[in-house]
């Protein structure tokens, strides 16, 4: 029997991760992966996200999830598998942690045992995703502004390179696919969009038509994160979840609304500690998308 490849998408979070998930539960997407001899079982997202991130590895944990979660894919007739789970890609943003990608290849390689591992990860530019971080956590009882949360970043943590080196060196260079969030760089790369460049790392070739994609976890609008920020203050966290939720589904941003909560100045001065990285970025992981190298590089 030839060997069963994962392809295991591992985020990052504010990267379209709960659009693909959505999107993918579809029971029409079930059939369109069964054409590619591709199986997809969501609940395998659920039984993840209770373990991640993988703050501290415990094998025992791993390999109870592999018996329970995987070696049942190893009867099924498809040679190939979707996981995804976001929270193990490693980049951690709360005050004074480390990055958890040591201990997030080693779940996968247990989780993984007897499958070849194919690491699957979209990414955005450092500055959008810490605006749609922080737009995020403000839907969570954020109560800093903007300067004093990116100033309590532990922001090296946010090296994409670095990151992706590490799974390469764990799972080789050419099992890492790295598939650009914003839509003007995918579409440099011939796809319309991640979600149709997350397909084709899989092996859906069919080309499908996403028109007028679904907003998942939508931020705040610009308009709204004053009155957020001032609520996380004032109301207790059930009414401040509350609120959050009644704005995601009445007043969310647009899609085409920049978040602008740097200013020139601050963008700039962020971007320049990743310039050396996402110069190696562009040209290694993103080489497919030639609008990466001017974009990564700070450019609009």
């Amino acid at each position: 029997m030839s060997e069963k490849t994962i392809h295991f998408h591992v985020g990052s979070g504010r990267c379209g991760s709960t659009l693909i998930q959505a999107l993918f539960n579809e029971p029409a997407m079930h059939q369109v992966f069964g054409h590619f001899g591709l199986h997809y079982d969501p609940g395998i997202y659920l039984a993840l996200n209770d373990v991640t991130p993988v703050w501290e590895y415990d094998e025992a944990v791993w390999r109870d999830l592999r018996e329970r979660l995987m070696v049942p894919l190893l009867s099924r007739p498809e040679g190939n598998f979707f996981v995804t789970q976001e929270n193990i890609f490693g980049a951690e943003h709360a005050d004074g942690a480390g990055n958890t990608v040591g201990n997030s290849i080693r779940a996968i390689r247990t989780l993984c045992d007897g499958f070849r591992v194919r690491i699957v990860c979209v990414l955005r530019r450092q500055d959008s995703f810490v605006e749609s971080l922080y737009n995020q956590l403000l839907k969570r009882g954020e109560t800093r502004d903007f300067p004093d949360f990116v100033a309590a970043l532990p922001a090296d943590n946010f090296d994409w390179t670095a990151i992706l080196d590490t799974y390469a060196d764990a799972f080789g260079a050419d099992a890492v696919t790295v598939i650009p969030f914003e839509k003007k760089i995918a579409a440099s790369g011939g796809v319309d969009d991640f979600v149709e460049a997350m397909l084709r790392a899989i092996g859906v070739e069919q080309k499908i038509r996403f028109d007028n994609l679904p907003v998942i976890n939508p931020s705040l609008s610009p308009r709204v994160r004053p009155l957020m920020r001032h609520a996380n203050q004032i109301l207790t966290p059930v009414e401040a979840n509350n609120l959050a939720a009644w704005f995601e589904g009445h007043i969310p941003k647009r899609p085409d609304e920049p978040h602008e909560l740097f200013d020139d100045a601050g963008r700039a001065a962020f971007l320049t500690r990743f310039a050396g990285s996402n110069e190696i970025l562009a040209k290694t992981y993103l080489a497919r998308y030639p609008a990466a190298a001017a974009h990564y590089r700070g450019g609009a």
